[in-house]
């Protein structure tokens, strides 16, 4: 064999090669969107995304399309909407996320997603006790005997801390059960739409929904997030954590608030009324947008 022969044998191998890690690339990068995006609170789009994925022959050897398939469903159960036009889905989902947990891939999902599978588990708890919900007492019931009989048996460690050091985090204000109570009720709202002026189930605007959160806990808030700057006690960043809130700005005004749900030392997220999707949550850290806009933290003092 030339050496012509051998030098272009190697450069078809080396375009294949290169052919195969840019196709391997564009899989992983597919998937870390999905990720980004449910932690960002787009589920309708995790949802759309992760379906396609399925369709998809190239991702067969892939659990996290099928994963975030059920979870985003899971998170939709919340947005009445949604769920009066997708209610076969429950039993669909339920399905999915039992083939996920027989997979030999499993115990690596449930590592590092353990907090959204704990935070989940809470979500359960409060759908299930919701009398509003639109789902009929049959579907419900099943997605309660799954629950029962299938998601508890893994014992998901609730994402809510339980314990807080001598560091001082909640030397004032709300206790950590306050804070607690606090977060899990406000993802009860979760894909109810925004509306402005809104404060009640219907729709919310940002100050309105963190005035309604507060005040079930018995904190009452001013109405206007430019008011509620200036109630709450400013903190340092590395103090802010679950249950204190979050301010933004358009120049020298307050625009926006949200309350804060990540645990203390993690990267700062928020639930807040988005005027685009409603009542979600999404990571201030790996917002561009959030980023440059942030004013500061403000804890509620009784």
């Amino acid at each position: 064999m030339g050496s012509n022969s051998k030098t272009n044998i190697k450069i078809t191998l080396v375009f294949f090669l290169l052919i195969g890690i840019q196709g391997l690339y564009a899989q992983n990068k597919k998937l870390d969107r999905l990720e980004q995006f449910y932690t960002q609170g787009y589920y309708k789009t995790v949802y759309r995304k992760a379906n396609k994925l399925l369709r998809d022959p190239m991702y067969d050897a892939y659990i996290l399309p099928s994963y975030y398939s059920a979870m985003s469903t899971f998170q939709l159960l919340h947005n009445p909407y949604w769920m009066k036009r997708n209610i076969s889905k429950i039993d669909e989902s339920c399905r999915i996320m039992s083939t996920v947990f027989k997979s030999e891939k499993w115990p690596g999902i449930q590592e590092s997603h353990a907090q959204e599978l704990g935070a989940m588990a809470v979500l359960f708890e409060k759908w299930l006790n919701d009398k509003s919900a639109i789902v009929g007492d049959s579907d419900k019931q099943q997605l309660r005997d799954w629950i029962q009989n299938v998601y508890k048996k893994y014992k998901f460690k609730n994402p809510i801390i339980e314990e807080v050091g001598e560091d001082g985090l909640v030397s004032e204000g709300m206790s950590t059960s306050q804070r607690s109570d606090l977060v899990h009720y406000s993802y009860e709202f979760m894909g109810i739409p925004y509306k402005w002026g809104g404060a009640d189930e219907e729709g919310f605007d940002c100050s309105g929904f963190t005035s309604h959160v507060f005040k079930h806990a018995e904190l009452p808030l001013p109405r206007v997030a430019s008011d509620q700057y200036k109630y709450a006690k400013t903190i340092a960043a590395k103090r802010a954590h679950m249950g204190d809130l979050v301010f933004f700005s358009e120049g020298k005004e307050i625009t926006h608030v949200g309350i804060l749900v990540n645990q203390p030392n993690e990267r700062k997220r928020m639930i807040h009324s988005s005027s685009s999707k409603g009542i979600s949550v999404v990571n201030i850290d790996e917002s561009d947008y959030w980023r440059s806009r942030l004013v500061g933290y403000g804890r509620v003092i009784e």
